[in-house]
């Protein structure tokens, strides 16, 4: 892995996650959409990483997933590691901690993916879907 992207991409996830933790309204909360749409493990991997960590940090996480990053959300896909983790691993432990994992309805009908394809827990998100966590009051957004 390039080490200087590495370090890119860890000063941009603190600097996020600063800016949430600046915000002057206390009981206002928190939330991060994340959209993976790269098929590079090195930046899908540490676009479901930050969703995890934002998730451990109380901030309700929610990710995307469409474009060549779709078969990271899916069962048999191959999936290499990010950080000693497949894809399929860091999705499953954000919907077990109460974020949200969604497919891109477009890729879904593409694609031809049926729910059982699909990485348990993982829904289909509409256009609809998308628009309204981007634009929901108080929310950041990244995108890998």
């Amino acid at each position: 892995m390039n080490l200087k992207m590495f370090y890119i991409g860890l000063v941009s996830f603190a600097l996020a996650l600063s800016s949430l933790n600046a915000s002057p309204a206390q009981n206002v909360p928190k939330k991060i959409v994340v959209t993976i749409t790269s098929s590079s493990i090195n930046q899908s991997g540490f676009g479901l990483a930050v969703a995890n960590a934002m998730q451990d940090a109380g901030v309700s996480s929610t990710v995307f997933v469409a474009g060549d990053a779709v078969k990271y959300a899916l069962n048999n896909s191959m999936n290499p590691k990010f950080a000693g983790f497949t894809p399929k691993e860091l999705i499953q432990a954000l919907i077990k901690k109460g974020g949200k994992v969604m497919i891109c309805e477009g890729f879904v009908k593409l694609g031809g993916i049926k729910k059982i394809d699909m990485v348990q827990g993982v829904q289909v998100a509409t256009p609809g879907d998308l628009a309204g966590a981007l634009y929901a009051p108080n929310s950041k957004v990244m995108t890998f």
